[in-house]
């Protein structure tokens, strides 16, 4: 057995140390694996960092603190809360582009991925096209994934009871976040 060790950080929309509740209160999800000794080093001062310098309203980084400590990591686009597939949300199409460049700049073409999700989400249909068209244009690689919070089904109601609990909301309010399917 190989373990894959890995985390999902929050990437800080400025800087790991602004805090500002209209530009900093959402941050974007990424996915960092560590692909080595150096790597798995690497997460350990990422999770820390983010805990304590990037705290705000969850761990943070930053792209600069990211660039410091990319070695030996392997990074994908996350989900629908990530960094490209927020912007393509956001019909920025420009913005995904620059921002893909600069994680292949970082990471390399082989060691960044475009992540494509299959969830009963219409949003996400479009955001899998368009990184597959991006991954076309820049030469990319993609990696099916998904969005799993736990491993069997007779879980799930302990998993909507937990995700009630974090966001403040009651099982009957049918407006509250929950993970469907």
């Amino acid at each position: 057995i190989k373990p894959i060790i890995g985390l999902e950080t929050y990437l800080a929309p400025r800087t790991r140390f602004d805090k500002d509740v209209q530009k900093d209160k959402r941050s974007f999800h990424l996915i960092l694996l560590a692909e080595n000794n150096q790597g798995y080093k690497n997460l350990l001062k990422i999770a820390s960092v983010s805990q304590l310098e990037g705290f705000y309203y969850h761990p943070r980084i930053d792209k600069d603190f990211l660039s410091n400590h990319s070695e030996g990591l392997i990074a994908t686009s996350a989900c629908i809360s990530g960094e490209l597939p927020r912007a393509i949300l956001d019909n920025d199409l420009e913005k995904a582009e620059r921002n893909l460049g600069w994680y292949l700049e970082l990471f390399g073409k082989d060691r960044f991925y475009l992540e494509l999700q299959d969830h009963d989400m219409p949003e996400l249909h479009h955001v899998n096209r368009v990184l597959i068209e991006l991954a076309r244009k820049t030469g990319a690689h993609l990696v099916a994934t998904n969005d799993t919070h736990y491993l069997r089904r007779e879980d799930a109601e302990l998993q909507d009871i937990l995700l009630a609990v974090q966001t403040g909301k009651l099982l009957s309010d049918k407006n509250r976040m929950s993970m469907g399917g």
